[in-house]
């Protein structure tokens, strides 16, 4: 057991986040290694990423290290000084002094057993029956029935104890993502009623469409969603970083929400609560306190935290994408009001490519946009980190049964030249958004093709119209991904003009394939009256290669390609 001296000279158990192993990541030579949140960043130049071997936790623990820089740099960082940070790195000797007089400074809120200000926890926490429940509450992989295993197949009985590095992980993962639903009620938070905390919502992470931009080590991840105030420019006038800090920068909390950062129900869509990227990055979504013997954790008291809803927060949160959002506005009696853009887990994230290549001048130019894309890419173009390849990669939670529990994640990534999303020619994103809308018009195309076939043989034809969407789009995601990762600013227009010919010969064969699969009823045709009063139409399996292949030629023409 690892103890410390407590400043009445007493030892206490300690478990310090900066000195002890507790975050798995997998390094650029190939070896996986555990590390103490000082060896990341020490190390961050031969770590390729965090590799905790679920997405969420890897996600959750991003954002705490990109808080880590926050709180080092600082959150007005200048285009000058933010290149020379991406360049030189944690092994500059001038760099790595600050991380360590950081570290230094705030050293004991890292610590997940301190007595007076555990990490990410409240001292002290309690129920009116001092009792804390089992280390499933903050699990989010086990099952609340059979079909919502997400990661793992574990039962709750081996949840009976923890190390403490795999509760570090799981503490952080529940600050970001935890579900909504009734919590412990704290002694001491007025919100409580007859001894419960009632539902405040999901945590402020589940609220987003997470997109990262993963350079080709850990280093440039990290930097490359390090984004200064300057990302605004006079977009968001009403925007103050001012008062922006990490959770350990600021005083220690306690059971009462926290004034000036749990927002009333009545101030939803004012977004001051958010104070800026540093807070929202470290936000307490839940009071917590674990029940541990100084190594091992037994039990958690999971309890509510400061409120916060994602209604216009588009000036502090850097990491999604946003929409407006009519309904916000009319619920919330608002002119404006922008919602984060979710990832849909049954669709693959190159299918929203779209909307992360608008340009920053389309921004300027409309005041009121209907998209916005995540500020880290604005950003990133403003810094002109363009012409290397990156991985973008989209974290997200779907939650079920009012926001009670988790019903899906999303874990999906592409492999791209970064010019993609930065450059500021036009063209670059013009040929991303014809390749994609030339592929779902053609999969519409076939879908037409597969229920035509289905009408032949006289079936519904709503069925083998999803099948055919199906079977396209996955045959279509590998293909895409493949032919995405070697667009440039110089070969855009040529790569077009190729995607243009492979998704044609992709419908062909796949046309064929559905083709070939028709029954005899289907081929032999029959008539088909749409409705009582319309002429009768004849279909048949000829007919509809003959349609198939007449509405090919007129999307993709054989002379474009």
């Amino acid at each position: 057991m690892s103890k410390i001296e407590s400043s009445d000279g007493r030892e206490q158990a300690s478990f310090n986040l900066l000195d002890r192993p507790w975050i798995p990541v997998s390094m650029k030579n190939g070896s996986d290694g555990e590390v103490s949140l000082r060896e990341l960043f020490y190390q961050a130049q031969g770590i390729a990423r965090i590799s905790t071997g679920n997405p969420i936790q890897d996600a959750a623990i991003l954002r705490v290290a990109v808080g880590v820089l926050y709180g080092v740099f600082g959150n007005d960082c200048p285009q000058h000084q933010w290149n020379q940070i991406l360049k030189l790195g944690p092994s500059d000797t001038a760099i790595w002094n600050l991380f360590e007089q950081y570290f230094d400074r705030y050293r004991e809120r890292f610590d997940l057993f301190d007595e007076r200000a555990p990490f990410y926890q409240v001292a002290g926490l309690h129920t009116t029956k001092n009792e804390f429940a089992g280390l499933e509450k903050i699990v989010s992989d086990i099952p609340s029935n059979e079909g919502s295993r997400l990661f793992s197949i574990r039962g709750v009985q081996s949840l009976k104890h923890m190390s403490a590095a795999e509760a570090a992980r799981w503490l952080v993962s529940t600050q970001a993502f935890d579900p909504s639903g009734i919590k412990s009620g704290a002694v001491g938070d007025p919100r409580v009623k007859g001894g419960k905390g009632y539902p405040l919502g999901i945590a402020w992470s589940g609220h987003l469409g997470i997109v990262i931009a993963e350079g080709d080590n850990l280093w440039k991840t990290l930097m490359f969603q390090y984004v200064g105030r300057d990302v605004l420019g006079t977009s968001e006038p009403d925007v103050d970083w001012s008062d922006d800090s990490p959770i350990w920068e600021r005083p220690i909390t306690n059971e009462r929400p926290e004034e000036g950062y749990n927002q009333p129900e009545d101030a939803t869509g004012i977004a001051s609560y958010c104070h800026g990227p540093a807070t929202l990055l470290t936000w307490q979504s839940r009071r917590v306190l674990f029940q541990h013997d100084g190594e091992v954790v037994t039990g958690v008291l999971l309890c509510n935290g400061d409120r916060l809803k994602p209604q216009n927060a588009q000036g502090y949160e850097m990491m999604t994408a946003w929409r407006r959002s009519p309904n916000q506005e009319k619920t919330l009696k608002m002119p404006l009001v922008y919602m984060p853009r979710k990832h849909d887990p049954s669709r693959a994230l190159w299918r929203n490519l779209p909307m992360l290549t608008v340009p920053q001048e389309e921004h300027e130019t409309n005041t009121t946009p209907e998209n916005m894309r995540p500020r880290i890419l604005d950003w990133l173009e403003q810094m002109h980190v363009q012409d290397q390849q990156i991985r973008l990669h989209a974290y997200g939670v779907v939650y079920g049964n009012n926001d009670a529990v988790i019903d899906a994640t999303v874990d999906d990534s592409l492999d791209l030249n970064l010019c993609i999303l930065t450059a500021e020619d036009p063209r670059v994103g013009q040929s991303i958004t014809d390749a994609i809308n030339i592929t779902d018009e053609g999969i519409t195309i076939l879908a037409n093709f597969a229920g035509n076939v289905a009408k032949s043989a006289g079936l519904d034809p709503t069925a083998p119209r999803r099948k055919a969407r199906e079977l396209a789009y996955s045959t279509f995601d590998r293909e895409f991904r493949e032919w995405l990762r070697d667009v440039t600013i110089d070969n855009c227009e040529a790569k077009l003009r190729e995607w243009r010919r492979r998704t044609r010969e992709t419908l062909l064969a796949l046309e064929f394939e559905l083709a070939q699969q028709a029954s005899t009823r289907a081929i032999v045709g029959r008539d088909v009256k749409e409705n009582p009063e319309a002429e009768a139409k004849r279909y048949s399996v000829a007919l509809a290669e003959i349609w198939f292949k007449a509405s090919l030629n007129k999307r993709i023409p054989k002379e474009e390609m």
